[in-house]
This record gives C-alpha cells, structure tokens and sequence, in this order.
C-alpha cells in the first residue's frame, strides 16, 4: 500500500500551460458563470428591491389628509395635515382630547385605509 506522502506530488500535479493563450481559454469558460450569478443576484435581490422602494414612494407621494396610518414606532394615527416642503406630517392620535404629534413623512412605515386604491392611481 503506497504511502500518503508518496501520491501527493500526483495529486499537485497540473498540466503545463499552452503556449500563447492558456489563461484566456480558461477565462472565456469562467465568463458565462460569472454572467449568471450577475443576472441571479440582480433578479433575486435588487430587483425585489427597487420595487419595494418604488411602491414606498408611491405610498408616500400619495399619503393626504385623513388618511389612517401606522408610524415605524406602532402608533397609529389619523393624517391632519402634511406639509410638502419640511417633509412633516402631522397625526392626530387621540380622537377624544384632539392630540396631535407631528412626525417626520418617512417614519410612516404603513397607510392602512385604501392604500392600494391610491397607488394605483397615480
């Protein structure tokens, strides 16, 4: 039975390369692997993505007055007004004593009534 030591230079051993274009043939057979995981990353994560983005600043863009949300933090609220040009939005959370809390417009994480119906409109 041969010896470990005595098959390793085997197992090293590599073909000596072709004169003149040994490294480009390898790569030009590298390249379509390379192309495919580009074209998986960018079909499975960026372009789910940017989707998500673009149906946010719909949401945004569409948010008005009256409108029922829900911030980032969990409170909901009632849309009494929103102010375009410091990017503010002010929620009324307490029907009853008329509390209001203004908040900045991209803490709104949800609208929950017709959320749908307004984006598809714009």
């Amino acid at each position: 039975m041969p010896c470990l030591f005595e098959s390793l230079p085997v197992l090293f051993a590599q073909n000596a390369p072709a004169a003149g274009g040994g490294n480009q043939t390898a790569l030009l057979q590298f390249l379509p692997f390379v192309a495919i995981i580009g074209i998986y990353f960018y079909f499975l994560l960026l372009r789910p993505q940017q989707k998500e983005q673009k149906q946010r600043r719909l949401m945004m863009e569409a948010l008005s007055k009256n409108d029922r949300v829900i911030t980032s933090s969990g409170i909901y609220g009632t849309v009494v007004s929103v102010d375009e040009g410091s990017d503010r939005i002010v929620l009324r959370v307490d029907d009853d004593k008329g509390t209001r809390i203004t908040f900045s417009r991209v803490s709104i994480a949800r609208v929950l009534d017709g959320t749908a119906d307004k984006v598809k409109e714009k």
